[in-house]
């Protein structure tokens, strides 16, 4: 019989892996749409910013924001308290790549979170928040 922390990795998997598959069925790569998906409909945000949504290392997310950029989809924006650090935005181009890659996928899990009920997701919105806030407590008292 499988442990809660085997359940709980192979639900994770296999959610990763359904973001995987959609990055693929839009030919591509997973890191990209994870760095568009976050950016999509936010205001400016740094590469910092970026690592923490995303889970993607620094040099990971720093290659997918120069291709991005060398692409025309996204403008850095100098820091209005440190001008070293970069403010990450969508351009035009960039709304419009996102608005068809990442909208998508966005009307997706909204119907499926209709489908589950508020309730449910709200409670399972909850219940990763709080695993989270756990397990970094925990990660931390080890380290």
């Amino acid at each position: 019989m499988p442990t809660d922390e085997q359940k709980l990795w192979c639900v994770w998997g296999q959610a990763n892996g359904l973001y995987s598959a959609w990055a693929a069925s839009q030919n591509i790569n997973y890191y990209l749409m994870l760095v568009l998906y976050t950016l999509d409909g936010q205001p400016p945000m740094t590469q910092k910013k970026i690592c923490i949504s995303t889970g993607l290392t620094k040099q990971t997310v720093n290659s997918v924001i120069r291709s991005l950029k060398e692409d025309g989809y996204i403008e850095l924006i100098p820091g209005t308290e440190d001008r070293r650090e970069k403010q990450i935005t969508l351009t035009e181009k960039g709304v419009a790549y996102s608005d068809e890659l990442i909208a998508p996928l966005r009307r997706l899990e909204h119907r499926a979170l209709q489908i589950m009920g508020n309730d449910r997701a709200q409670q399972m919105i909850d219940n990763i928040t709080l695993f989270n806030t756990l397990l970094e407590k925990e990660m931390k008292q080890e380290i």
